[in-house]
């Protein structure tokens, strides 16, 4: 099985425009993240997009294994389609957010609404056409909700165990 999915890889996806934009994707953010970062809040900027990786991770997990989506075109056939999107694009859109609007909960929230609007209804429906991206029986309506949800969870974990952790 492994070797006719590297075939196909090979094939169809290896050095398109598509695979270069995946690979673009992929390490472009990661970039940009780094240059505006603030170095005194890594820790816990980095913390809050753990968390949304995970979750979003796991409801990956969920919505591939379960046919909600599908991801045509894969960075390299060894690892997980979903990796620029779960472990870098979303966490780290919302780890910039997070860095500019956590000093309360009102402009977190109000925030992240816009950038979950964004990301679902704009982004999202870019990678479709792109070809990144099959929806089947998920609605984009749940991508916005989930953005919502786990940002305001991931914030409230980091809060939650910032106030254990000894200065």
């Amino acid at each position: 099985m492994h070797h006719l999915d590297f075939k196909q890889w090979k094939a169809d996806s290896l050095f398109t425009w598509e695979w270069f934009l995946l690979a673009g994707l992929t390490t472009i953010p990661l970039i940009i993240w780094w240059k505006v970062l603030d170095k005194k809040r890594a820790y816990e900027i980095a913390f809050y997009g753990c968390m949304i990786n995970i979750m979003a991770i796991i409801l990956d997990d969920f919505g591939t294994n379960l046919s909600w989506w599908g991801y045509p075109i894969k960075l390299l056939p060894t690892i997980p389609p979903l990796l620029t999107a779960d472990s870098i694009l979303v966490p780290i859109v919302l780890m910039i957010v997070y860095q500019r609007y956590s000093s309360n909960w009102k402009s977190h929230v109000i925030s992240n609404l816009i950038i979950a609007a964004l990301v679902a209804f704009i982004a999202e429906p870019i990678f479709i056409w792109i070809g990144y991206y099959e929806l089947n029986s998920w609605k984009l309506i749940y991508s916005f909700l989930f953005y919502n949800v786990a940002s305001s969870l991931a914030r409230f974990i980091v809060i939650k165990i910032g106030k254990k952790v000894p200065a």
